[in-house]
């Protein structure tokens, strides 16, 4: 067991690691490229957000947030080319004995199971980490690709919660996933 993950996961098509500074114009780019994409479902997907500046704050965050074990917050590049693809973090705010994936993805790269392959990674990460037995996805109930991504990999939907609407798309109908191998 451990107290921290990986800072770096490769799988048979990914980097998945701990942001750098460097990366900030990159995802900036990137979020600017889908702002239409990702505004439905992500409140925080706005102008500002794709300004490099806001992304190298963003990840010094991060930083802070991974050396105090709250957040560990990985960039998804493409093994090949090492383009960046989206971000997957891992969040200790569930409780002592879960963790919570978060994740989104530049529409160029869905269709091709990457953040399936991204989150199957950082789910055996996370229940390596010491004290933790349960894997949560958090997602609206209108955000169907978001769902298929815990039902392809086993997770089972524990409840629906009312949350408040914080995006375009929104329904306040809270969908939580869990992963618990001793449940399954």
């Amino acid at each position: 067991m451990h107290d921290a993950p990986s800072e770096r996961i490769v799988t048979d098509r990914l980097v998945i690691r701990r942001e750098e500074s460097d990366d900030a114009g990159a995802v900036a780019d990137v979020i600017g490229r889908n702002l239409v994409h990702l505004s439905p479902w992500m409140g925080w997907a706005t102008e500002e957000a794709a300004r490099t500046s806001a992304q190298l704050a963003r990840i010094a965050d991060a930083v802070e947030q991974w050396d105090a074990g709250k957040m560990f917050d990985y960039g998804i590049f493409d093994l090949e080319g090492g383009a960046f693809l989206g971000k997957i973090g891992m969040h200790r705010r569930i409780g002592p004995h879960g963790i919570e994936l978060g994740y989104w993805l530049d529409s160029r790269a869905e269709g091709r199971g990457v953040i399936s392959e991204a989150v199957a990674a950082l789910m055996r990460e996370a229940l390596r980490l010491d004290g933790i037995i349960r894997v949560e996805i958090h997602c609206d109930a209108a955000n169907l690709r978001s769902q298929a991504v815990p039902r392809r990999l086993g997770f089972v939907l524990d409840r629906i919660e009312d949350q408040p609407i914080t995006a375009a798309s929104e329904t306040g109908e809270h969908m939580v996933w869990v992963y618990q191998p001793d449940r399954r």
